[in-house]
C-alpha cells in the first residue's frame, strides 16, 4: 500500500466516522457524565500499587515477547511506514470504555486496511487499585479471542459488559463467555477459547505487559500514543452533543504526528 493509498483510505474513514451513529457516546446517567468530566481534566485512571496480582500460565501469544503489545490486526500487514499507534487500556476501567465506545471503532478500521500499525498494551490498573486479577483475566481472555479470529467483537462485547462497581471480584465468569458467544464463537471455536480462558493461558503474559509499561512510566489508563507522543483523546470530544471528532482522529493517527494543542500534558 503506497502512502498516497493510505491517505486515501484515511479521508474515507474519516468521512464515514464524521457521519454520526457508531461513535456516538450515549450518556447513560453521572457514571459517563463524570467519566466525561475527567477526560477533558486529562485524567488516567492511574494505579496506585505497581505490583502483580494475578497467576496463570507461562504461554505467550504467536509473534510476542514478554511484556511487548499484541498486534491483533497484524494479518492487515501495514507498510513499513505506517503510522505507529500504542494503546494502553484496562477492561474494567471506566474511562477505557467511554474511550473504546467513542473512538475505538475509528480506530480498529484504520488497523484493518492497514493504514494504521495499531499495538495494545493490555493493563491491570484496576486489579492494583481493587486487589483480586480481573483485569489480567479479562486481558487474557481477550487475547485468547485472539487466537480464535475475534479479538474485535470481543474487546466490543467485554467492555460493553464491564461491572458497575469497581471491586476485586470484578466480572463474572460467565460475562467472558457472554461476550465470547456475542462475539460469534461456538463449537469447537468456543470451546477452544474456553479452555484458553479457564487454564488462564495469557494471564502472565497480560501481567507482563502491565510491569513493562510501568517501566516506561505509564501506569494509568487509557493512554493512546502516535508515533510515541501521548495525545489528549478527550480534547477531540464535544461537550455538549457527546460526540468524538473522528475526523480529526483519523488525520492525526494517520499523520504520525500529533499537533502541539492535542499533546497530552505530563
Amino acid at each position: 500500500m503506497t502512502t498516497n493509498d493510505r491517505k486515501a483510505k484515511a479521508r474515507a474513514a474519516g468521512q464515514a466516522a464524521a457521519s454520526g451513529g457508531a461513535n456516538v457516546i450515549v450518556v447513560a446517567g453521572i457514571v459517563v457524565v463524570l467519566a466525561m468530566a475527567l477526560i477533558i481534566g486529562g485524567v488516567v485512571w492511574a494505579s496506585q500499587d505497581t505490583g502483580s496480582s494475578a497467576g496463570g500460565a507461562s504461554q505467550l501469544p504467536d509473534g510476542v515477547t514478554k511484556g511487548q503489545p499484541i498486534e491483533p490486526f497484524a494479518s492487515a500487514k501495514p507498510a513499513e511506514d505506517a503510522p505507529v499507534v500504542d494503546v494502553y487500556e484496562d477492561f474494567r476501567c471506566p474511562i477505557c470504555q467511554v474511550f473504546e465506545q467513542s473512538m475505538g471503532s475509528t480506530i480498529n478500521e484504520l488497523a484493518k486496511d492497514g493504514t494504521i500499525r495499531l499495538r495494545v498494551h493490555l493493563k491491570t490498573v484496576i486489579d492494583s487499585n481493587t486487589g483480586g486479577d480481573s483485569s489480567a483475566v479479562a486481558g487474557a481472555s481477550a487475547v485468547c479471542a485472539a487466537d480464535q479470529g475475534v479479538w474485535e467483537k470481543y474487546h466490543t462485547a467485554l467492555f460493553a459488559l464491564q461491572p458497575a462497581q469497581e471491586t476485586s471480584a470484578g466480572f463474572p465468569s460467565s460475562d467472558y463467555t457472554k461476550a465470547a458467544k456475542g462475539a460469534g464463537l461456538s463449537g469447537e471455536r468456543l470451546a477452544a477459547w474456553q479452555k484458553c480462558t479457564d487454564q488462564g493461558t495469557y494471564v502472565d503474559y497480560v501481567k507482563s505487559v502491565d510491569d513493562e509499561t510501568v517501566k516506561q512510566g505509564i501506569t494509568g489508563t487509557p493512554v493512546i500514543e502516535v508515533a510515541g507522543t501521548k495525545l489528549s483523546w478527550g480534547a477531540l470530544i464535544d461537550q455538549n452533543t457527546r460526540r468524538a471528532d473522528t475526523a480529526t482522529l483519523t488525520e492525526v493517527l494517520t499523520s504520525g504526528s500529533v499537533p502541539a494543542d492535542l499533546v497530552q500534558k505530563p
